[in-house]
């Protein structure tokens, strides 16, 4: 079966007992949806550059379809000369276009691949920011809770201590 943006949007799956979180399913496939989307852009625009450079390759073919027979009229060796110089020179304004086309894709490429890097750079520091502020938060609500339960048990020891000794006289007076 082929995977097409459709089926991305319309895929449902079951909900089973310790499956997978719903949402985070939906989110990845809303990524996957988004980036098929940019490669589809991306090759309808290949498409479109390849139909254009392969129009000019075929023009610059017939171009030089035609010259032999021009030059079997007038057998000059400058004209042909001239004529395999511009044959050329559109060949070599194809290819160059052909190559200013890849160097752009690449550059695209690599634009959004350093775009996602940094994208989950920063959301990694910011969970990391936000995991050292709560370790903190509750370090020092431990640390709190760890002093008044020392003072709590200091109280405590203090009224044993009170009442052993009004124990202690209440014997005595007996």
């Amino acid at each position: 079966m082929a995977i097409t943006l459709d089926t991305i949007v319309n895929k449902v799956f079951k909900v089973v007992k310790n499956g997978y979180d719903n949402n985070e399913v939906e989110a990845f496939l809303d990524e996957i949806l988004e980036e098929m989307e940019n490669r589809e852009a991306q090759t309808n625009q290949l498409k479109e550059q390849v139909q254009t450079l392969t129009r000019e390759l075929e023009k610059a073919q017939a171009q030089l379809a035609a010259r032999p027979a021009a030059t079997a009229t007038a057998p000059a060796p400058a004209a042909k000369t001239a004529e395999d110089r511009h044959a050329a020179e559109s060949f070599e304004l194809v290819l160059s276009k052909a190559k200013g086309a890849y160097e752009e894709i690449v550059a695209a490429a690599d634009s959004r691949a350093d775009e996602i890097v940094k994208q989950a750079t920063e959301e990694a520091a910011s969970l990391r920011s936000k995991a050292e502020s709560e370790i903190s938060d509750l370090t020092a609500k431990l640390t709190a809770l760890r002093k008044e339960t020392t003072d709590y048990c200091a109280t405590l020891q203090k009224l044993l201590n009170q009442q052993t000794a009004s124990v202690e006289q209440i014997k005595k007076l007996l």
